[in-house]
């Protein structure tokens, strides 16, 4: 089977990082080729390494116009079985690129359309029916598009996020070694936010609900695994409060696991989200974990089961939820039992994915929905 698959961009995000776990389980049975809008970023380099071809069609803002004809050129060249577009831009402008070419397209937004703009929305719901199937990782985005854009029921399927536990697991010798490593005690407190530095996860409401509970608690501990815009207003921050032996900003990361099993507590604060695949990993390790009433994250965080959810934005009840789980050991480890129960309800999505692409090409796939 030949797949192309066409993503706005390779920088690190739980898109792509979705999209590296697909392209290495694909590779060694199918001719893979990756096409990303944006110049190569961080992920392309793992996907190469992999066994796929990556491209770049160097989109800059300057020359957007004329990137959906360069598009169309690498489908015509490749001719492949099946399209995978991911991300909106290069959803839509596959989909231009694939019209009138009777291809298998499939497309997944991995964003909360809901919180685009009007144009944005209404150029989805353009061209929507250029589609084969749009699989969605999270049941609030699948509603979404049923509900308020008018796609078909039988031509959008679920398919949730999960994370590998044979990637992410809890590891008891590795939480050792990390915390020993980076320099943290035992009775250290360690909360941790892996997501990419941007305004939509909200990082600054994290750092100034922590430095409210650093009053009481002072020996908690913040670490943010990420890289993004925010980083230079959040060391600002830190600089500007003095928090520099408490807070570190220590970029993006190769092994995450290790991070999350050094850690105590999993905290994402986004103003916007579908499913995000951090917290799928943070579950699979067994961690508290703190998040934001958005998208389907309130669906595997269990409000004072495994964790704490709160209103986005909300300085003041984070505050709260951090501080308590800072001061009662016994809660955190009961918390994370129940996230490592409530991470056996996951699947692994890649092996769906070939099975679904196999079904699509003989025309035997039908979507069973109950939205």
């Amino acid at each position: 089977m030949k797949i192309l698959y066409v993503i706005t961009s390779t920088e690190t995000g739980g898109a792509e990082k979705a999209l590296l776990e697909l392209v290495r389980f694909m590779v060694p049975e199918n001719t893979i080729r990756v096409i990303s809008l944006k110049p190569l970023g961080p992920v392309a380099l793992d996907m190469q390494q992999a066994g796929a071809e990556v491209k770049t069609l160097d989109m800059h803002w300057y020359n957007q116009s004329r990137i959906i004809q360069h598009l169309s050129a690498e489908i015509t060249a490749f001719q492949p079985d099946i399209v995978h577009a991911l991300l909106y831009r290069a959803m839509e402008y596959t989909r231009v690129a694939c019209a009138g070419k009777k291809l298998k397209l499939v497309t997944t937004p991995h964003f909360d359309l809901s919180k685009k703009s009007f144009v944005f929305r209404w150029v989805d719901r353009l061209l929507k029916d250029l589609d084969t199937l749009t699989v969605v990782e999270s049941f609030s985005t699948a509603r979404y598009l049923v509900e308020k854009q008018k796609y078909r029921k039988e031509k959008v399927y679920l398919l949730p996020n999960g994370a590998d536990p044979t990637v992410f697991y809890p590891d008891v010798d590795l939480r050792q070694q990390m915390r020993q490593k980076q320099g943290y005690l035992p009775e250290q407190v360690v909360f941790i936010s892996v997501a990419r530095l941007a305004a939509v996860k909200d990082p600054i409401t994290l750092l100034q609900a922590f430095r409210n509970v650093l009053r009481t608690c002072p020996a908690a501990r913040l670490v943010y695994v990420g890289e993004g815009p925010e980083h230079n207003r959040l060391a600002a921050y830190i600089q500007a409060n003095h928090l520099e032996g408490a807070v570190r900003l220590v970029g993006e990361q190769a092994d995450i696991n290790a991070w999350l099993n050094m850690a105590d507590v999993f905290v994402l604060p986004s103003v916007e989200e579908s499913l995000p695949l951090a917290l799928m990993e943070a579950l699979r390790v067994g961690l508290p974990c703190i998040v934001s009433r958005v998208g389907d994250m309130p669906l595997w965080v269990e409000h004072g089961k495994n964790g704490f959810v709160f209103t986005p934005g909300d300085i003041t009840l984070l505050s709260c939820f951090l501080s308590e789980l800072a001061q009662d050991q016994s809660r955190r480890v009961e918390m994370g039992t129940a996230s490592r129960l409530l991470s056996e309800r996951m699947t692994r999505t890649s092996p769906q994915y070939q099975h679904l692409y196999q079904q699509l090409i003989n025309d035997s796939f039908h979507v069973k929905t109950n939205l």
